[in-house]
């Protein structure tokens, strides 16, 4: 097997020599080592850490840096997060209108029945927070709610942790923020117990800062995430992340776009594109989405949450996941960002210095991070994971077809602990060792992650780190206009994605000579460089 140009994927840390967050030396590529061998893995040492932006960054003496994390929750158990989370302000809109908070009971224990109150919300305003432009049926119906909310109650359980069960993806993403070197318990306590064999020396982006988790769920109710958005809001937050988009009945729609309907017709696709043309506009008999509306106004809420998250990513930076459907345009809510307002879109790219195979792209990306990588095999290209044993049993010849490279290498971040995480306990990024104790259930404490779920988190802890910066110097923190300038400035079109040799490169993935078009389509202002950033946060 040819040795790789970039290390293989239990080098956990090369993401954030690629955004220049640390200077690493990840030593020889022992290619002789299979993934799968766990013996040998462990035997990998950890990259030579030489020099981090983190040195350049004195303790914050007044307000420290906070990231809302808008996802499925956070494990407040894992080893290596169980100081980062801000657990005292960190709530769950899933099981309880307005709030709920879980005092962990630990396997082994009886959970209690007993809840009791707390007003999350009391106290909630849009003060500051500047013209929503919203019809005033729209305002009077946002200002009920806020009157709702801050005379509501939502309660603290003493159970099992939930978010110790459906927590995966947060607890992936919360990792790529603020991971920071294994412990064993929260707090100063000292621990007698030596340290357990299965946590990896990680670290995130900024692991300093704290990270506050809003529950939310996958259901298409506005009112959870308008809820979300003001609590953080009210939490005056440094930076808040969405990794998923949201299900907006709307405008989280990907529609047929012109060029690629044409191709389509070029490319002997006539009953295809016909069907575009008859659900679109020109021809569809479905409801008109500017029609005035009847009844109980469905698409208010979901107007009032557009409207909010506007406003308030220009007041505090909205880093969102730019999609993982290989569309040339963004999933929503990362489609609103522009010039005029704080949205950060984040794409992917892998170590190979392309576009991540199932990233999307187009107008209104605004950076990119590295991530893992998809299989393509279509009529444009061919992007395949030359390793896979299986390959040989296929024919994937594609006429003209243009090859890219595949890259093998993933993010590596932190997993729910437990038959519930990604990883469920399997090997090799488990790293249960036999015989040796685990707090998590069936391990799995780590696992290999990727999507722009991944970029966009690396991005959000990027921000993270910023606005650490500046209250270590006794300055306020940036506005999401401010956030995203910086960002942008310190971004690089021409970058290398290290520890790959391969600046960014562009590639065809929806339409014949796509990777003609100019490079900001595809990377947005480009790979961030975290030293650059943090300078030039200080400095504004």
């Amino acid at each position: 097997m040819p040795v790789s140009s970039t290390p293989p994927r239990y080098f956990w840390l090369w993401h954030l020599a690629a955004l220049n967050v640390m200077n690493a030396d990840f030593g020889d590529i022992p290619s002789a080592v299979p993934p799968q061998n766990e013996t040998a893995l462990r035997q990998v040492p950890a990259p030579a850490i030489s020099a981090t932006v983190w040195d350049n960054i004195p303790t914050p003496r007044t307000r420290q840096a906070t990231a809302a994390l808008i996802d499925t929750g956070v494990s407040r158990l894992h080893p290596n997060l169980i100081n980062r989370i801000d657990t005292a302000r960190s709530i769950d809109l899933t099981s309880h209108r307005y709030g709920a908070q879980t005092e962990a009971v630990l396997p082994g224990t009886t959970p209690s029945t007993r809840e009791d109150k707390r007003a999350f919300f009391a106290g909630i305003s849009l003060d500051g927070l500047g013209p929503l432009q919203l019809a005033p049926h729209e305002m009077e119906y946002l200002e009920s709610m806020l009157a709702e909310y801050r005379g509501s109650q939502g309660v603290v359980r003493r159970m099992i942790e939930p978010e110790e069960t459906f927590a995966a993806h947060g607890t992936c993403c919360a990792g790529l923020i603020v991971g920071e070197p294994g412990v064993q318990k929260a707090g100063d306590e000292q621990d007698a117990t030596p340290a357990n064999p299965n946590f990896l020396p990680y670290f995130g982006v900024d692991p300093f800062s704290k990270l506050l988790s809003i529950r939310t769920s996958f259901e298409a109710d506005p009112h959870q995430f308008i809820a979300a958005f003001l609590y953080a809001w009210g939490a005056r937050v440094d930076v808040i992340i969405m990794p998923r988009g949201l299900p907006d009945p709307l405008r989280s729609r990907l529609l047929p776009k012109t060029d690629l309907m044409a191709d389509l017709e070029s490319w002997r696709g006539r009953q295809a594109a016909d069907l575009y043309a008859r659900l679109g506009a020109g021809g569809g008999t479905g409801p008109d989405a500017t029609a005035a509306q009847v009844g109980h106004l469905p698409d208010r809420p979901w107007n009032i949450l557009r409207q909010l998250i506007l406003a308030i990513s220009r007041q505090i930076p909205v880093v969102c996941a730019a999609g993982n459907d290989g569309e040339s345009q963004l999933i929503y809510p990362a489609n609103l960002a522009d010039a005029d307002n704080g949205i950060i879109a984040v794409g992917a790219v892998t170590a190979e210095g392309f576009r991540s195979g199932y990233s999307n792209y187009g107008e209104g990306l605004t950076v990119v991070a590295p991530s893992d990588d998809y299989e393509i095999y279509n009529r444009h290209q061919t992007r395949l994971d030359q390793t896979d044993p299986l390959r040989g049993m296929h024919d994937y010849s594609v006429g003209s077809a243009r090859e890219f490279a595949f890259s093998a290498l993933d993010l590596v971040t932190t997993d729910l602990p437990g038959v519930f995480g990604y990883d469920a306990g399997r090997a090799p990024w488990s790293m249960v060792l036999p015989g040796e104790s685990n707090l998590g259930v069936g391990g799995g404490y780590y696992t290999a992650f990727g999507g722009t779920s991944g970029a966009s988190s690396l991005i959000g802890g990027l921000v993270l780190l910023a606005q650490r910066a500046r209250h270590a110097h006794d300055k306020p923190a940036l506005t999401g206009l401010q956030a995203k300038a910086l960002l942008c400035a310190a971004s690089s079109i021409t970058a290398v994605v290290a520890p790959g040799g391969r600046a960014l490169t562009r590639d065809t993935m929806n339409a014949d000579d796509e990777d003609q078009l100019e490079p900001d389509y595809f990377f947005g202002a480009g790979l961030p460089d975290a030293a650059k950033l943090i300078a030039a946060a200080i400095a504004a």
